[in-house]
């Protein structure tokens, strides 16, 4: 699935402190499994599912921030 769907499919979360509380969540476990791999304690498997997780609950697309680049 490429970024455009996933922003075309991402939602306005109702509840927005809900929201903020996931994405704080997910965005720890991410700099904390990216720490894990840099020490060969995780692999790509475990990096990659985070990522994913937290890219579900980003708005934005990386393409329209870099798309002249």
């Amino acid at each position: 699935m490429s970024r455009k769907n996933d922003k075309d499919n991402w939602q306005e979360p109702k509840d927005k402190t809900q929201w903020l509380l996931d994405l704080i969540d997910v965005s720890e476990a991410a700099v904390k499994t990216y720490e894990k791999y840099l020490l060969d304690k995780a692999d790509h498997d475990d990096l990659s599912h985070v990522m994913i997780c937290l890219r579900k609950l980003l708005p934005m697309s990386i393409e329209d921030k870099y798309k002249d680049n």
